[in-house]
């Protein structure tokens, strides 16, 4: 099972594992962007997540599509940019899940799906707190330097 490392630049990391045999295209898509780095912006319109944005984007395939994750997953979302509002160009991100009741949401509200291709093993209120109040430090503190790494 293939494993990435996140990392915030205060020292806080987790392991999460790819979910490879559900989204094996969008794994690989992910896999083939490792390592990245950038600032995590707090989700305004979903609820407990942050994401990282890419520069230069492409869509990968539509697979294991969610609207209700759970803490502990992470996500790939692809907007190609032909919205009312928002960026009028293609934009990826990675979205991790920190805490319960998130429902995904795009500009204006619109409900929409990403998907899910990793999870973090164990319970978000024990066994990885301290990442997910490094998760909230975005929406309190603003954007945090995240890196995203291959384990092994």
């Amino acid at each position: 099972m293939r494993q990435i490392r996140l990392t915030f630049d205060a020292g806080v990391s987790v392991v999460a594992e790819m979910l490879d045999d559900e989204a094996p295209g969008v794994c690989d898509y992910i896999w083939s962007l490792l390592p990245v780095e950038g600032r995590t912006i707090h989700g305004m319109y979903s609820g407990a997540e942050v994401f990282l944005l890419f520069e230069n984007a492409l869509p990968a395939p539509r697979q294991n599509m969610v609207h209700l994750p759970l803490p502990g997953e992470l996500l790939y979302f692809f907007d190609e940019g032909s919205g009312t509002v928002g960026g009028r160009r293609p934009v990826g991100e990675i979205c991790m899940v920190y805490g319960r009741g998130v429902q995904l949401k795009a500009h204006e509200g619109a409900v929409t799906h990403a998907s899910l291709f990793a999870r973090i093993p164990g319970d978000w209120k024990r066994d990885w707190t301290d990442f997910a109040q490094a998760c909230r430090k975005s929406r309190w503190e603003g954007p945090q330097l995240l890196r995203i790494d291959r384990v092994g």
